[in-house]
Formats: structure tokens, sequence, C-alpha cells
């Protein structure tokens, strides 16, 4: 599990990506597998709807938290690329302030899971989902979710490069998160191992030093 469309403030999970990072533009392939979370910039959701689509063909799935409104581009290319959707109906989602983790009430729309199974073919299927049920099965099974583990999220190579760094695993999770996060984009941007290694040196000595 990975919140893919994060910051340091309002992640819904330990692991997650931030705008550091940049998922439009890397993506989340790189998960291998198992499924993330996307809460996208309303402002522009087709390119997220895109890049999920993308990550499930590479076996990566995804669950999208979205607001409906059935009568834009987005949602006509949703039909086209999700496996499922579900109309969350008999109330509304109450989104949370990242500061001082209130509700903010009042959401004047109607909201949506869209998911992305890398492991199901054929038409999107379409229904509904009672958000009171939501509930009940979240406090039902919130005392057995395991507590996740970061260094899941990435692929071997970053967390070796990672943990050949002296006193990388003295910092922060936080900070942790964000050094994994440059190594990965270097990674995939095909910088030379030496000057991956040579940039977490920095970055962790720099953020060592702050501490």
């Amino acid at each position: 599990m990975c919140d893919v469309a994060a910051s340091d403030h309002n992640h819904l999970h330990l692991n997650y990506l931030t705008e550091s990072y940049d998922s439009l533009l890397n993506g989340w392939s790189h998960l291998k597998s198992g499924y993330a979370f996307c809460n996208p910039p309303y402002s522009r959701i087709l390119p997220w709807v895109k890049k999920a689509r993308e990550a499930a063909d590479h076996g990566v799935g995804t669950v999208m938290l979205l607001p409906v409104d059935t009568s834009v581009e987005w949602f006509n290319e949703l039909r086209k690329l999700a496996s499922e959707i579900y109309f969350i109906v008999n109330g509304r989602i109450s989104f949370v302030r990242a500061d001082n983790k209130q509700k903010i009430h009042g959401n004047n729309r109607g909201s949506l899971f869209a998911v992305f199974n890398p492991r199901s073919f054929g038409e999107c299927r379409i229904s509904c989902v009672n958000r009171n049920d939501i509930f009940d099965t979240y406090e039902k099974i919130k005392d057995t979710i395991p507590d996740p583990k970061v260094s899941t999220v990435w692929p071997k190579q970053v967390n070796e490069i990672f943990d050949s760094v002296e006193f990388s695993k003295n910092l922060t999770i936080e900070d942790q998160t964000k050094v994994k996060q440059s190594i990965n984009k270097m990674i995939i941007d095909n910088l030379p191992i030496d000057q991956i290694n040579n940039a977490t040196r920095f970055l962790v000595n720099r953020m060592e030093a702050k501490r």
C-alpha cells in the first residue's frame, strides 16, 4: 500500500510519495505489486487516471477517491480505463485539514471510488456503496490492519543505495522517505550509479547536520 499523491502533512499511509517525487511524471509502477491509494488534485484528474491505468498494466493496482461529475471528459475516460467504479451513496465524504486534522464539513459534491485492478479485464463495472457501510467495515477491521513498513515501497536497488550511506538510518522516517524518493527518481532518470551514491551521501549529510 502506498499513498501516491500526498505530502509530509496529509498522507494517509506511512508509505507515501510527495510532490518532490512527482507521481505524474514517474508513475508508481516501481511498487511492483499490491495497491496504491490516490486522491489526486481535483483540478487535474485525467492525467492521474491515465497513470493509474499505466500502473495497472504493470501489475500495480490503484484505488482512487474522486468527485462525482459524469459530465466531464475525465469521467468518460475513467469509464474506459477503470475496472470498477463505486458511487458513494447515502452521504458525502468529509475531508480533513492537513494542519490540525479537523474534519472539513460542507463538501458540496458526492464522491466515488475508482478501482484499477491489474487482474481484471473487460468492461468497467459500475455500482454503489453505502457510506455508512464503509465506515462500519473500517471500524471492524481497523485493529487488524498491520503497521506498514516504509522499506516495502522501494525497489531493492533504492534500499541498497540508501543503506550503504553512513548515518542514513539516523534520519527521521520522513527524511528517510525524502532521500529514498530522490534515489528512486535518479534511478528512473538513468543517472550513473556513482552520481546517485554521491548525491545520496550529500542529502543524508545535509539532513543529519540540520538535526
